[in-house]
């Protein structure tokens, strides 16, 4: 018998038509993002109100990274060697030497995890500072408004489900975390939630100077959503792109005997 040879298969073509997010949290997502439009159209949430939602929407976005990081256990868009200066040490931050089938959380992992915590930490804090002084220095700000706590937390709560089940569908169900290192999975919340909220402050100065009438509120969610949504299919199509590169490089092994034996 002759030595067997390798062939290795092209991904298939239900894989290259997948979607890039799972139109289950898609949908979720958009509803979440409906509860502060509910809120500003039928209950009179104020400016204030939205910003601290949002704030603590992007304070689940960073919790729910934490087991993302450490789960991620590819090599994505060049993650096999990274190292980082924590508190005057080197610390290796590669992705795990050797994965394990299913979804594992991997202490190797922990000190991005926890380099990440910290960082995102301050971000949300000093983020939260602005936004619970926002009205000290916006133009108008008398109409600012309160913040109704209450319904404001059940936003967070619709946020945390959004997010979580897209982590569940997307990140754990479609595999997400096999094609992503740990150092590129740290960074997606910068990409997704700065922007975001960046974008939202700025709305936030120009509603606040307008007196913040009811339909710039609105006005504002509509945008939000919008950009939450694109933000989310971005995420997801460089997950599906990652995962598409490793499938090519790698494919399904097949070993076949020569047929003369």
């Amino acid at each position: 018998m002759s030595p067997s040879r390798s062939i290795s298969s092209p991904p298939s073509a239900a894989t290259e038509s997948r979607p890039v997010s799972s139109p289950v949290s898609l949908a979720a997502l958009a509803a979440a993002n409906l509860v502060p439009l509910v809120g500003v159209v039928w209950f009179d949430w104020s400016l204030k109100a939205l910003l601290v939602a949002y704030w603590l929407e992007s304070g689940v976005v960073g919790l729910l990274n934490v087991p993302k990081i450490l789960a991620a256990s590819g090599h994505g868009d060049g993650g096999s060697s990274i190292n980082a200066t924590v508190n005057g040490r080197q610390v290796d931050l590669s992705p795990p030497d050797d994965p394990r089938d299913g979804f594992h959380l991997y202490p190797s992992n922990v000190p991005i995890a926890g380099f990440f915590a910290m960082h995102y930490g301050i971000f949300w804090v000093v983020h939260g500072v602005f936004v619970w002084s926002f009205d000290a220095f916006a133009p108008g700000g008398g109409a600012v408004g309160g913040v109704p706590l209450g319904a404001v937390f059940l936003a967070a709560g619709a946020t945390l489900l959004s997010h979580g089940g897209s982590f569940a569908v997307n990140f754990v169900g479609r595999e997400e975390y096999r094609s992503v290192s740990p150092g590129t999975q740290m960074s997606e919340p910068y990409r997704r939630v700065v922007v975001l909220h960046l974008t939202i402050i700025l709305g936030a100065f120009l509603v606040a100077a307008s007196g913040a009438p009811a339909a710039a509120l609105v006005v504002m969610v509509v945008v939000k959503t919008a950009l939450d949504a694109g933000a989310h299919r971005r995420e997801h199509a460089r997950a599906k792109t990652r995962g598409d590169r490793d499938g090519e490089s790698t494919g399904e092994r097949i070993e076949v005997g020569d047929a003369s034996t």
